[in-house]
């Protein structure tokens, strides 16, 4: 019985002194997650990030241009040729400078004639004139610019003012023909008859230019 009473006391005071024994030799209690070693990680494979998908984000699809139809052209240039016709026709009556008034002749004349030349083009190639926002935004330039003949005095500020108009219409149709119609136009003969107004335009533009510069330099009555 003593032998017993003595060594109970003594293992109790081995665990109290030794804890980081006595913890070592107990068994893991299950309950508990064993934590991970220090330094390891903790995912080794990480899963990769996303791709993103080819279908609805391409890289190689080129953007949508503005390129005009061959029909689309054909119908702006036409109307272009139809109201300059019926402009300078109301012009030439009211002009009073003769030079002037010759200049408005010749602008309605050769744009009759360019009507002819463009409605014979799209019955011998069966091209329907298409309506463009291109269409809509040169009728509506035209107008606006002409508009302001409707309060301009007869006599030299009328003429003034309408050849200043012809130069401001004149020069925005060689910059359409040139940066939209000539790199759009796929047939032929649409491309010379392009060429063909194209040079009326720039001759006719020399022209107003030059009765500008005339008109100016006259006293103003």
């Amino acid at each position: 019985m003593s032998f017993t009473k003595t060594s109970l006391p003594l293992t109790v005071a081995l665990a109290l002194a030794l804890p980081g024994v006595a913890a070592a030799d107990m068994p893991p209690d299950p309950s508990q997650p064993t934590p991970p070693t220090s330094g390891a990680p903790t995912n080794p494979n990480p899963p990769t990030s996303p791709t993103h998908n080819t279908d609805t984000n391409p890289t190689n699809v080129q953007a949508p241009t503005d390129k005009m139809t061959d029909e689309e052209i054909l119908m702006v240039i036409e109307t272009i040729s139809d109201k300059t016709a019926d402009h300078n026709r109301k012009v030439q009556k009211t002009a009073k400078n003769r030079r002037v008034k010759k200049f408005a002749e010749n602008r309605a004349k050769n744009a009759k004639a360019a009507k002819k030349r463009q409605t014979a083009l799209h019955v011998r190639h069966k091209l329907k004139p298409k309506p463009s926002q291109i269409d809509t935004a040169t009728r509506d330039s035209m107008d606006q610019t002409y508009k302001d003949l409707d309060t301009a005095a007869k006599g030299n500020e009328y003429d003034t003012t309408y050849i200043d108009d012809e130069i401001q219409t004149l020069t925005n149709t060689l910059d359409t023909i040139d940066r939209k119609f000539m790199p759009a136009a796929n047939l032929p003969e649409l491309r010379d008859e392009l060429n063909t107004v194209r040079t009326q335009v720039d001759s006719d533009l020399r022209e107003a230019e030059s009765i500008r510069d005339a008109l100016r330099s006259q006293p103003a009555v």
